[in-house]
C-alpha cells in the first residue's frame, strides 16, 4: 500500500512535465508557420523588385532606340518617271538629273509661290506663313535682304495695311531667260479702299537644292527650291 502511494507521487510530475510539452508545442508550430511566411514573403518582394528593375531597364532601352531613331531618321525626296513609249515606271533622283531643272511648270509653280508670299499681304498669315515662305525658298542672303527690306515702315506692308486691307497677286506674262532664270511681269491688287493695283516686274534666279528640313518645312518646300537672286521694280510697259 505504501508502494502504490509512493508511485503515485512519482507519476504527478511526469503528467506535469508532458502537460508543459503539450502547451508549448502549439506555441513552437505557430512559430515555425509565422517564419514560413516571412520568409515566402522575403522571397516574393525580391521577385517583385527583380521584375521592376528588368521592366525598368527595358523601358530606358526603348526609350533610347525612340530616340535614336528619331534622330537619325532622313526624308530623301525622289520623283517617279514614267517613260512616254513603254509606260515603264523608274524613280529618278531629282537633285542629281534634269528632271527638276527641266520641268518650267514647276519652276513656274515654286516661283509664284514664293513671289505671292513675298509680295502680297493679308495680316492673317503675314507674319507666320509667308514669311516662313519666303525663308525657306531663299538663300540666306536673300532671305536676310527681304528681311531688310520689311525694315523699312514706308514700305513694309504689315505696316501700310494693318488689319484693314489684303492684297493678291495676277500674274501676267513668263519670260525664261535661262534654265534656271524668269522674268515674270505681274500686278498686286488691293481688295479694298481704294482698291489700286500696282504692276511690277521681277526677275528671279533659282537652283534646286538638297536640304536637311522637318516635316513640316518639307510640306512648303519638298524639292529643294532655292531663290538665288531676286529683283522686282515697277513696271511701267
Amino acid at each position: 500500500m505504501i508502494g502504490n502511494l509512493l508511485n503515485k507521487f512519482k507519476k504527478q510530475p511526469e503528467l506535469g512535465a508532458l502537460d508543459a510539452q503539450n502547451n508549448q508545442a502549439p506555441a513552437g508550430n505557430a512559430k515555425n508557420w509565422y517564419d514560413e511566411r516571412y520568409d515566402t514573403i522575403i522571397v516574393q518582394r525580391n521577385i517583385f523588385l527583380l521584375l521592376l528593375v528588368i521592366l525598368l531597364v527595358l523601358s530606358i532601352i526603348s526609350i533610347g532606340v525612340v530616340a535614336y531613331v528619331i534622330n537619325t531618321k532622313r526624308f530623301d525626296p525622289f520623283v517617279i518617271q514614267i517613260d512616254d513609249s513603254t509606260g515603264i515606271a523608274r524613280i529618278v533622283n531629282p537633285l542629281s538629273s534634269s528632271v527638276l531643272s527641266g520641268n518650267e511648270a514647276l519652276a513656274q509653280y515654286f516661283i509664284k509661290k514664293y513671289i505671292i508670299a513675298r509680295e502680297t499681304y493679308n495680316p492673317v498669315d503675314f507674319d507666320t506663313l509667308a514669311k516662313k515662305t519666303v525663308r525657306l525658298l531663299s538663300e540666306n542672303s536673300v532671305y536676310w535682304g527681304y528681311i531688310g527690306y520689311l525694315r523699312n515702315n514706308d514700305i513694309n506692308p504689315s505696316i501700310q495695311y494693318g488689319q484693314k486691307n489684303t492684297t493678291y497677286l495676277l500674274v501676267k506674262s513668263w519670260s525664261k531667260l535661262s534654265g534656271e532664270k524668269y522674268i515674270v511681269r505681274f500686278s498686286i491688287n488691293e481688295t479694298s479702299g481704294a482698291r489700286k493695283s500696282f504692276s511690277k516686274i521681277a526677275v528671279v534666279d533659282f537652283v534646286y537644292t538638297p536640304m536637311e528640313l522637318s516635316d513640316d518645312d518639307r510640306d512648303v518646300n519638298p524639292v529643294g527650291f532655292q531663290v538665288t537672286g531676286y529683283r522686282v521694280d515697277d513696271d511701267s510697259s
